[in-house]
């Protein structure tokens, strides 16, 4: 097709007719702005409307990374209570032994340990340098446990105190840390919904569950009341210990008598302002509170006495 351009020599319009190159690059300038123009309304579109399913897939994303937050938070509680944990043992064993804590080094994961896969590949003179250098690794943390052992022995004998009479069992048998109640420290009363300091730990338990004294000792006190803290016992161990259980069924004991660590003193009940059947237990060293999860270390693993020890401080009302 030709095109008409003015001749100014001529004086009239002539035609003029477009060479191959220059027609081609016309059709792919025009290919090109299409395309783009295409690109752009594509991305506008994508832009401003989302398809059913991109709209299911952002709704599991931003599920996922709620889940993802609480999971960290969790962590995180999980992880500050471990960490503290070893900083607690170290308070506990100073104030009840006076003494250091004895220093251990203990790998997470002892890199000795192999898997079945690896045990079948390894060579039988690498399987018995393995199983000599695990035994002696498991000799090497014997000895060290032995040497604590003793040496908490030797303190106690020269501070003439048994194991026994440190308050480190918990006073009712099969106990489970659901049972765990509020521990030390301002927590919400039950009846008048205020703030108030609370000396000791609720164990929840049925009524009529037998309680135990948790150390040797002597009962120095015997209350039989239906008001504040009910039926209470109180013995007094060596070492400056004192222990207080409170809301009792019934007293098993007298004031003056000897007891040893697991005597029956009464049974869990109701008595005095409580909010549910229930064991008050407090713990005094030299006259001054004590929180009794802090002395439950002896009679749980590590994971049982964390679950406890969060469940106790997270638990904002006391039962009294």
């Amino acid at each position: 097709m030709a095109k008409f351009v003015f001749d100014r020599k001529k004086g009239a319009f002539v035609p003029k007719y477009s060479n191959f190159g220059v027609l081609l690059l016309a059709i792919l300038r025009y290919v090109f702005f299409s395309v783009l123009l295409a690109v752009l309304f594509y991305a506008v579109f994508a832009l401003t409307y989302s398809t059913d399913r991109e709209k299911l897939l952002e709704r599991e994303n931003q599920l996922l990374k709620d889940e993802y937050a609480l999971l960290s938070g969790r962590l995180d509680v999980l992880d500050g209570a471990v960490g503290d944990l070893q900083v607690r043992d170290r308070e506990i064993y100073r104030d009840l032994f006076s003494a250091d804590p004895p220093n251990y080094i203990f790998e997470a994961k002892d890199t000795l340990l192999r898997s079945v896969g690896e045990l079948e590949e390894m060579r039988e003179e690498d399987l018995i340098w393995d199983g000599y250098a695990l035994t002696n690794r498991i000799e090497s943390m014997s000895r060290l446990v032995s040497a604590a052992l003793a040496e908490i022995d030797t303190v106690l004998a020269q501070r003439e105190i048994a194991p026994t009479a440190i308050p480190a069992v918990v006073p009712v048998k099969d106990f489970s840390p659901l049972q765990t109640g509020a521990s030390v420290g301002r927590k919400i009363n039950p009846f008048y919904k205020t703030v108030r300091e609370h000396n000791g730990l609720d164990i929840v338990a049925p009524a009529g569950t037998p309680v135990f004294s948790s150390a040797d000792g002597k009962v120095a006190k015997v209350v039989k009341s239906e008001k504040g803290m009910g039926n209470q016992v109180t013995v007094e161990h060596p070492g400056g210990f004192r222990t207080v259980y409170s809301h009792l069924a019934k007293v098993d004991v007298k004031v003056a008598q000897p007891v040893r660590q697991g005597t029956p003193l009464g049974t869990v009940g109701q008595s005095g302002s409580c909010f549910a059947p229930c064991l008050h237990y407090e713990v005094y060293r030299d006259g001054f509170v004590q929180d009794p999860v802090n002395y439950f270390f002896a009679e749980f693993g590590p994971a049982t006495y964390r679950e406890m020890l969060i469940v106790a401080l997270t638990t904002g009302q006391s039962l009294d």
